[in-house]
Formats: structure tokens, sequence, C-alpha cells
């Protein structure tokens, strides 16, 4: 977790997370016992000790090292919340598009009939091209070029009428 704002250098202090008190770990007992709400780590053992930062406090990471890890917003607000589910949603959604029986069916292997590893990498990438050119060629039709009328029609969703959460009629 971060401790600090970044430095002018690129350079941030980070904590461990159980300092922190947003988990427990075995390797820190003090941390033990804060209530079931927070999850229990358990770190792999390591021959040469616990990493650095369950031996200290803190440590300062470098922004080459940090640069994997790092996310504009910090992790479980409503704020990455949002961004993540609408990112997850159209992964999911994709997913669900190139999985068509009726078109690539990139989840059936057996569309893919040849032996290895490699060999069905290779045709699965033309599989997800095909289903990109698809998709791709699906949206242009929808569009209106050179002041003509659009090929297809776009996807019309229905509005919900209400916006409370849906509860059983009482008996």
């Amino acid at each position: 977790m971060a401790k600090e704002n970044e430095a002018p250098d690129g350079t941030r202090r980070m904590m461990c997370p159980a300092e922190a008190r947003k988990v427990q770990c075995r390797i820190k007992p003090h941390t033990l016992g804060r209530g079931i709400h927070l999850p229990l780590l358990d770190p792999k053992p390591n021959p040469t000790g616990p990493v650095l930062v369950c031996r200290q406090g803190s440590i300062t990471v470098s922004p080459e090292a940090g640069a994997k890890q790092w996310q504009a917003e910090d992790y479980g607000t409503e704020k990455w919340q949002k961004i993540y589910f609408r990112l997850r949603n159209s992964v999911e959604g994709y997913n669900g598009f190139a999985k068509s029986p009726l078109a690539e069916a990139i989840e059936a292997s057996g569309t893919r009939r040849i032996r290895g590893i490699a060999a069905q990498t290779v045709l699965l990438v033309f599989q997800i091209a095909h289903a990109n050119r698809r998709k791709i060629t699906n949206w242009v039709e929808t569009l209106a070029l050179n002041g003509e009328r659009p090929r297809r029609r776009t996807h019309l969703r229905r509005r919900a009428e209400h916006k409370r959460p849906w509860a059983p009629a009482a008996a």
C-alpha cells in the first residue's frame, strides 16, 4: 500500500498491507485477530526469509519496479469498481461474441483439428482475428457514410421502467 505521495524523482514509499490494517499476516503475529472481515495472508516460504516489506515497516519502490502493480485508482473503491467492471463486462462480452457456435466457436477445440499447442494457438489467433473483423464489419454497417442510410440498424436497448430493486408481491 502507498504510504506517502510520489517523490519528485518518481520513487514511492510503500508499506505492508498488514501494517496498514488491511489484512492479517502470519509473519506479523500482532496483526492476527483483528477481525474476520480482514483476509489472512499466507506468504510463500522463501529460503532467504520473508520479503523485505515483511521485515521492515515500509520500503521505497522505484518507478520501474512499481509500474507493473501501479493503478490509478485504489483497489476496491467505488470508482475502481466502476472502471474495472465496465472493462470486465467488455472483455466477457467479446468472449461470448467469439465463442458463438454460429461463427468462430473458439471454445470448441474440435473446430481446430490439428495436434500440438503451437498449431492450436496459431489457428486460434486466426479465429480471433476473424471475430475482430466480423465485429468491425458489423459496426461499420451501422454508420451513415456519404450521406446514405446505414446498411443496418444499431442495437437499441430497452430502457428500464423502474430503478428500484425487484421484490416479490405480498401474498
